[in-house]
């Protein structure tokens, strides 16, 4: 083989090497075309910067080989803990009712200068007893409910008697005339229409 023949061959193999590696390293490098120097570009999990080079003998910009970019770790989340929540208490408290007018007695059965008890159902439907005075100057109500330890009032010579533990009270308004109650009947509304007597409570 002369030497124009092994030359021809030799140039045939670079040709047939650089048509092989040239797709490959264009393979590796961003898609995008390197223009200013320093520019930056990710590409297939690679940060590139563009930088000068030697081509040829000449000074070209071009990516560098990039730098792998580290796949964070993802840390592992605390899953809070619920924290209890009360349970709520059933309220015992009997719910909110208006006030009713509650009808007595007639208004004959309290002449003047008397006291009367009369039982009826408050708003709550529950079984009351009531004091009804009249005097000059009009209609007192009382509820009939000692204030010392919750017993019910009777009505009786010295006035109205507690008969647990011996309160006694005014039978014209209710006031505390013995202990050991410390305080006087409860007063409630009352009021006279059309020959009746009612207790608002």
């Amino acid at each position: 083989m002369n030497a124009i023949s092994r030359r021809i061959l030799s140039l045939g193999f670079i040709s047939t090497l650089a048509t092989i590696a040239l797709p490959a390293l264009a393979a590796t490098t961003p898609p995008v075309k390197c223009r200013v120097l320093g520019q930056k570009t990710t590409y297939k999990g690679k940060l590139y910067t563009c930088i000068k080079t030697k081509s040829k003998g000449k000074t070209v910009l071009a990516w560098d080989s990039g730098k792998t970019i580290p796949t964070p770790t993802p840390s592992a989340s605390q899953t809070p803990t619920p924290s209890p929540s009360a349970t709520p208490t059933k309220s015992t408290a009997p719910a909110t009712v208006n006030k009713i007018d509650i009808p007595v007695a007639n208004s004959s059965e309290v002449p003047n200068n008397s006291t009367k008890s009369f039982t009826a159902k408050n708003r709550y439907g529950y079984s009351t007893t009531y004091f009804v005075a009249r005097s000059s100057d009009g209609l007192i109500g009382m509820n009939a409910t000692c204030t010392h330890n919750g017993c019910t009032v009777k009505q009786e010579s010295e006035g109205l008697l507690c008969p647990c533990h011996g309160a006694l009270f005014d039978p014209k308004d209710g006031a505390r005339l013995r202990g050991p109650a410390s305080y006087p009947l409860e007063r409630v509304s009352v009021r006279e229409a059309d020959g009746t007597i009612y207790i608002t409570d």
